[in-house]
């Protein structure tokens, strides 16, 4: 199957190795979460900078797959290629999640991002050290996450799924650092401004 993150066409060469190069430098766990189009999993690293790091990996059916009778239609490759694009920019800063590494198979895609322990924030909410939330939480998490936005921005780019669910957190700890995710609907500003908004809002904004 033709290659998603290495190609001349849509000028993206952003792979870290192939499937192979992946079962190398990491062995696989448990299953944390499971989708239409894959799985996340923790995984170890086994070598290079990252060695005995846990981390999390997000395994993407590239293809048709079927599931509970119904054969889904491919996801669109320009997603997955945008997600890891994203994720390779913003390079983990600024309570961004940190992209350890891209590879690709025949039939699969692996992204593989540092492990966030804390879970979703309602998980986080519940389970955390002192199991309430506090005010000083409160002001943290919003400085952390108005931080965040400020960086996607500067980097020209919109999320556009912002939610509990897309924000994790790094342990239980009540200081746990909080990590934006998930930039499958993310897209640079400009597009959505020139190519998503009608036609009839070009006078706002140009003037």
């Amino acid at each position: 199957m033709h290659r998603i993150l290495d190609d001349d066409k849509h000028d993206i060469h952003i792979l870290d190795g192939n499937e192979e190069d992946y079962y190398t430098a990491f062995l696989e766990d448990k299953v944390l979460g499971a989708g239409e189009f894959g799985q996340v999993k923790l995984c170890i690293a086994t070598r290079g900078v990252y060695k005995d790091m846990e981390c999390a990996v997000k395994v993407i059916k590239k293809g048709w797959v079927f599931k509970n009778n119904t054969l889904l239609t491919p996801l669109n490759p320009e997603i997955i290629r945008r997600e890891c694009k994203i994720l390779r920019d913003l390079n983990g800063e600024r309570h961004t999640m940190k992209l350890v590494g891209l590879y690709e198979g025949g039939s699969e895609v692996f992204i593989v991002t540092e492990f966030l322990a804390g879970g979703e924030m309602g998980d986080w909410v519940v389970k955390k050290e002192t199991k309430e939330l506090r005010t000083e939480d409160v002001s943290r998490i919003a400085y952390e996450l108005l931080d965040a936005l400020d960086f996607f921005h500067s980097k020209h780019i919109i999320h556009r799924d912002l939610k509990p669910a897309n924000i994790m957190f790094s342990d239980l700890s009540d200081r746990a650092t909080l990590k934006v995710i998930d930039f499958g609907s993310g897209m640079p500003s400009f597009f959505v401004c020139h190519v998503m908004m009608p036609r009839h809002f070009d006078q706002f904004i140009t003037k």
